[in-house]
């Protein structure tokens, strides 16, 4: 049975306890189960976050004098920019902030089972495609395995390869062409001629631009045809 590692961040304990209770209900009707921790504050939360969880359901209107759920985002993505995002929220005019932080979705109060169930089914299906497959990256050192799902994108230098990862960089010999087919299965598109993309990393789109991670990439002319037919072939699926 697949485990799902869940953060709860709210200031409504009744709030907190019910979407507990609608966790466990997903999980016994899916085969599945997830494991919660809840925080009241997003202070707390920040506090002791170290990249440990799959989904995070994020109050936005968290209480007076704590950190709004919005500014707790910005901080939490500085930190974890692959973790799935769900706003919490009875304010919907705050919902398109979400884009900023990479948010997935966001449920509106008074929440009810079936939109959560909805949310918790896309969740689910991004993680799923986010598996990816162990990449081999040959150093000096030896061979390292890199998993797919924490490649943010590949950079062409000469003769070698700089892959960056969620947690830093690597250099390594190596051909991007024989990467984008390896690849090419897994979401992965190139950008440029010198740049092989994790679409799943890409956080907005601007003009000649993309925005991975924290870093803006250029779309080279040759290649922003294709590179957004598969942009927008993953973003539909």
């Amino acid at each position: 049975m697949k485990q799902y590692r869940i953060v709860i961040v709210e200031d409504d304990k009744d709030y907190a306890s019910y979407l507990a209770s609608c966790l466990s209900r997903y999980g016994e009707e899916n085969n599945c189960s997830f494991f919660a921790r809840v925080y009241n504050k997003a202070e707390s939360f920040l506090d002791v976050y170290n990249k440990s969880a799959d989904i995070i359901f994020m109050d936005i209107e968290l209480g007076e004098g704590f950190m709004n759920g919005m500014e707790a985002a910005k901080k939490f993505r500085k930190i974890d920019p692959v973790a799935l995002l769900i706003f919490v929220t009875n304010m919907p005019q705050y919902a398109p902030q979400g884009y900023d932080v990479n948010a997935l979705d966001y449920l509106l109060k008074p929440i009810d089972y079936a939109s959560l169930r909805v949310k918790l089914d896309k969740a689910l299906k991004v993680l799923e495609e986010r598996q990816g497959i162990p990449v081999k990256v040959k150093d000096k050192k030896g061979t390292r395995i890199i998993p797919s799902n924490e490649l943010m994108y590949i950079e062409v230098m000469g003769h070698d390869l700089t892959y960056h990862t969620t947690d830093g960089d690597i250099t390594a010999y190596g051909g991007l062409r024989e990467k984008e087919a390896e690849l090419s299965e897994v979401n992965f598109a190139r950008c440029s001629a010198s740049i092989l993309v994790n679409l799943s990393f890409v956080k907005g789109l601007y003009g000649d631009e993309i925005e991975v991670g924290n870093e803006m990439l250029k779309i080279g002319r040759s290649k922003k045809k294709s590179f957004l037919e598969q942009l927008n072939k993953y973003l539909g699926n």
